[in-house]
């Protein structure tokens, strides 16, 4: 699956592309909605936007159902982990957020038998839980990942944040707010981050960019577009199961 160290694109491979924004307005999302998930789902998943204390407690059984449709459908299996409500057609998005697909604690066994995933993107997710919740994450997505699987990881890059503080070229203010803002528990050095990648049982762990061409998952990467930073605040690491 791998050439000099980069994977090779798997056959007949289908081009991942992201939901479309469901229509305004309170029914036409809600049908759009049920469409996708059916009624239940639906609704549940609209009332804990409004309410999110609810769908820790009802989430893991509303969503199963979608999730366990999601698993027995023929071709590539692309698992999109922390994605929120930044979900891709004919992939699954896992996360607490009640705006994924499905509900689903990443720090825990993933519900997924072994060497059942084909494909694992996580973009700027892995920073928002501790150094050790985020290495069972990384053994889960070996254990999940096919043999020749690809993983590709984006995160805050603390070794551009540490070169930027040193020469001025960043704000003192993007720094702490790479820190302490959005929730985030741990930044990683580009060498901590390919240490954790390696330690949890992948190979060929490659610095990728910005939607990499040369990558089969890069074309995703879309935070520093929908958010307006500079790619450069983050590392893209890729890596083979």
């Amino acid at each position: 699956m791998t050439n000099a160290g980069r994977p090779v694109i798997l056959g007949a491979m289908p081009t991942f592309a992201f939901t479309a924004p469901p229509p305004s307005g309170l029914l036409p999302k809600l049908a759009a909605y049920r469409r996708r998930y059916g009624v239940t789902h639906a609704l549940t998943r609209f009332a804990a936007t409004k309410v999110p204390a609810i769908w820790p407690v009802v989430g893991p059984l509303v969503s199963r159902g979608y999730r366990e449709r999601w698993i027995r459908q023929a071709g590539v299996k692309l698992l999109n982990l922390g994605g929120g409500s930044n979900t891709i057609e004919g992939a699954l998005t896992a996360d607490l957020d009640p705006r994924a697909d499905t509900y689903m604690n990443l720090a825990k066994r993933l519900p997924f038998e072994d060497a059942s995933i084909d494909l694992i993107f996580t973009e700027e997710f892995i920073e928002h839980i501790p150094k050790a919740a985020a290495a069972i994450m990384l053994q889960e997505c070996a254990r999940v990942l096919k043999p020749g699987g690809v993983l590709r990881i984006a995160t805050p890059d603390l070794d551009w944040l540490s070169a930027g503080t040193l020469d001025g070229s960043v704000p003192c203010d993007l720094v702490n707010d790479s820190f302490y803002g959005h929730g985030h528990r741990y930044l990683y050095s580009r060498a901590a981050m390919a240490k954790a990648v390696r330690e949890a049982g992948f190979s060929d762990i490659r610095h990728s960019t910005y939607k990499d061409p040369a990558s089969q998952l890069g074309y995703l990467d879309s935070h520093a577009d929908r958010f307006n930073h500079s790619p450069l605040l983050s590392q893209y690491v890729e890596a083979v199961r």
